[in-house]
């Protein structure tokens, strides 16, 4: 075989990067380094994968712009309108000449070659046996676990692509068309499930920067319920389950199950320490419920909590925690539909902000507007050490992206449990209540809990119905909602319920009226910059309370604001298509000209 040489530090040239006739699927290099003389070092093999994770951590993708391929859902979407680009993705009518369409699949292609070459050469290479026999057993679990990773990401963007399990050689056909995602997902699957004895446990690796066997197990399950699920197929334009779908929710129960018995994960017991630990650049050690995450690097990558989250010095920059814009937002209705006692309501979604004009360092209350709520679970005033002074403006905050939680692990279980047992068992149960233990104060669970998990446990039905608000009110403003959606064939009704109810909210309906106030009573706190909102969610008699400011809330928005809200509304999902369930987005042209006639945008209705 002729031997190529391998770049380290630097973006192979994959998939359509150059214009020339076989640039499709072409991987070059000017270094030094060949496959032979790399994997005899462990050092050397550990940058091959290392790159992978490189791109993944770029600001092109998980960085900041996964978050416009995984909107609009219900929960994270964009009110703004089109912009020729990434918010023309948000919205669902994105055109084949967005530069973005071409920087994921070549990121994600790239990523797919490096752990292509690691898993080609580490098993014949000196270093498979003897002494750094488990290291490079790791980094070939790692590859195989990444490149699953990478592939689920473009069939989620995508549909059917181009599907590659070799690493490129000089003899290659570049032109490779498009591979049915069933025959994908059975493939990695399967991969993943052989892989599964080569990485450690997070526990023996300390970090949850890295891909472990934990990870592995859940992205299997995650990646089992998608096949299961529903998607629109390429060329047929239907849509329709994985063709052995029921035999894939058997897989995603068994991983599950063998990760809760594992006890190598468990719950955060404060959910909004989940979230402040990642903001504190650290890991929760203990409980290990993150079971990987994207790792970034202060003031270098990663705009989480400057993208998505609370927003912070719109106008002026707060001097003390910087500047976020919160480009996604969320809606009155996610908001509203929290039972009032969960303490994950008000971690996910504040109703005060920072940065007002003149109040740079103060919180206050967000508009009544109603187009101002947001995914808060990502906040500038949690980093630490804060992102004020010199570095107030930078939008790099370093915080590191949760891929998976342990809390989808049990709702999964719950999910396929039921699913596969025509109704709640005992076990699902057990798994739905303590996701929702963490939830509630103890003294709550009786009926919080145990009342409430029995009242949803009379069908199937019902209990599935409880799995999509659950996990709702567990993942809002984490990105996995419309993948959610879209496997269980209810984008489009999810995202039309979301904008009536809100409707509904704004315009007094009586189905509200003793849960929304329709005003707010707040003051600034002793301290002179916190808040404190007397009544979030239920209505006072009077129009005046002693030492409170009185503003007027979601039912009485001015005329002028109603149509703003209405036209917001209109903008979320804008070019979706119920009828056609048109979630996937188009290839680049670049691409499809590279491809010399191969591939063309056939999931695009």
């Amino acid at each position: 075989m002729m031997k190529r040489n391998i770049v380290f530090g630097i973006c192979f040239l994959v998939f359509g990067i150059f214009t020339a006739c076989k640039d499709y699927l072409k991987t070059e290099s000017n270094s030094i380094f060949t496959e032979e003389n790399s994997f005899s070092n462990v050092d050397f093999a550990e940058k091959v994968v290392n790159g992978a994770y490189d791109n993944l951590a770029s600001v092109q993708l998980f960085g900041s712009f996964f978050l416009w391929y995984n909107a609009d859902s219900d929960l994270e979407f964009v009110v703004a309108a089109n912009n020729g680009g990434t918010f023309n993705i948000a919205h669902y009518d994105a055109n084949p000449g967005i530069a973005n369409m071409s920087t994921w699949w070549n990121l994600l292609y790239s990523s797919i070659e490096r752990a292509n070459i690691c898993i080609d050469n580490l098993p014949k290479s000196p270093i498979w046996e003897g002494e750094h026999a488990a290291q490079a057993r790791r980094i070939y679990g790692e590859a195989v676990t990444l490149r699953a990773l990478c592939y689920f990401e473009l069939i989620k963007i995508f549909g059917d692509v181009p599907f590659k399990v070799t690493s490129t050689q000089a003899e290659d056909d570049y032109y490779l068309p498009k591979t049915d995602r069933d025959e994908i997902y059975e493939f990695l699957i399967q991969d993943l499930k052989d892989a599964e004895n080569y990485l450690p446990w997070m526990r023996e690796t300390g970090t949850a920067e890295r891909v472990n066997r934990g990870f592995l197990k859940g992205l299997r399950a995650r990646m089992a319920l998608a096949y299961a699920g529903y998607s629109l197929r390429n060329k047929t334009l239907e849509t329709r389950r994985g063709r052995h779908w029921e035999d894939y929710y058997q897989i995603a129960n068994l991983e599950c199950k063998e990760l809760i018995d594992s006890y190598e994960h468990n719950l955060n017991p404060s959910f909004e320490n989940v979230f402040r630990t990642l903001h504190a650049y650290s890991q929760d050690v203990a409980n290990k419920e993150v079971m990987f995450e994207i790792a970034f690097g202060r003031l270098i990558s990663g705009r989480i909590g400057y993208d998505i989250g609370m927003l912070f010095g719109f106008t002026v920059p707060s001097a003390k925690y910087g500047r976020g814009v919160g480009t996604i937002r969320t809606s009155p209705y996610y908001y509203y539909s929290f039972d009032r006692e969960d303490t994950r309501r008000d971690v996910s979604v504040e109703l005060y902000t920072y940065g007002l004009s003149g109040f740079a360092d103060v919180q206050r209350l967000i508009s009544g507007g109603g187009t101002e709520f947001r995914p808060t679970k990502w906040r500038k005033s949690w980093i630490s050490p804060a992102m004020g002074g010199e570095n107030q403006t930078a939008q790099y905050t370093g915080v590191n992206w949760p891929i998976m939680r342990y809390a989808d692990i049990l709702l999964m279980y719950a999910e396929t449990e039921n699913e596969i047992n025509e109704g709640p068992t005992p076990e699902a149960k057990a798994a739905l209540s303590k996701v929702r233990e963490r939830a509630f104060e103890s003294d709550l669970w009786p009926t919080k809990v145990t009342a409430y998990i029995e009242s949803v446990s009379g069908s199937k039905e019902d209990f599935f119905e409880a799995i999509v608000d659950e996990r709702a009110w567990e993942f809002g403003g984490e990105m996995l909602r419309k993948t959610d959606l879209v496997r269980w064939n209810l984008l489009g009704p999810k995202i039309r319920e979301m904008k009536e109810e809100s409707h509904k909210i704004i315009n007094d309906d009586p189905k509200y009226v003793d849960l929304v106030p329709n005003y707010i009573f707040w003051q600034t706190g002793s301290d002179g910059e916190t808040i404190d909102i007397l009544n979030p969610d239920y209505r006072l008699p009077g129009t005046a309370v002693p030492g409170y400011t009185r503003a007027n809330w979601l039912p009485l928005m001015s005329a002028s604001a109603k149509t703003a809200f209405t036209n917001s509304m209109n903008n979320v999902a804008h070019g979706y298509d119920e009828t056609k369930n048109n979630h996937l987005h188009p290839i680049n042209v670049n691409i499809i000209t590279a491809s010399n006639g191969v591939l063309e945008n056939d999931q695009i209705p």
